[in-house]
């Protein structure tokens, strides 16, 4: 009798489910205009709408946010959520998420009360998935 073999599934791959951590939030919030994960040094892991956020976007978010961990460790505060910029053209979000960050890009319509809770959720499961987790 011939042995059974069991069928595996190939694994979703990290960049697939950054990619589809983003299209959740897009979803969500048609507001959003751009989002990106971007990794600690200013590289784009994955974007929303393709073609959307260009790599200086990513590089400067990237920045922003180790500006003001760095200010915030000067401080004396532990850890450091996100950073939020508003203009009148609408937002820059960018939330920590371990070694990479979320970034997003809002029009002024944005209710962001909503927007940062699910970020800020959004980036613990990025956390999460390029940990290994």
């Amino acid at each position: 009798m011939e042995e059974m073999q069991e069928v595996k599934f190939p694994q979703e791959s990290v960049s697939e489910a950054l990619r589809r951590e983003l299209d959740a939030l897009k979803a969500e919030y048609p507001e959003i205009t751009s989002a990106a994960v971007v990794s600690s040094d200013g590289l784009l892991m994955a974007v929303r709408p393709e073609g959307s956020a260009d790599e200086r976007l990513a590089a400067m978010s990237a920045f922003l946010l180790n500006s003001a961990r760095k200010t915030g460790d000067g401080m004396g505060w532990s850890g450091l959520g996100y950073l939020l910029v508003n203009h009148p053209e609408g937002y820059l979000l960018v939330a920590e998420a371990g070694k990479a960050t979320i970034t997003l890009t809002t029009s002024p319509r944005a209710k962001l009360g909503l927007l940062l809770y699910d970020i800020k959720e959004a980036a613990k499961r990025v956390k999460q998935k390029l940990e290994g987790e």
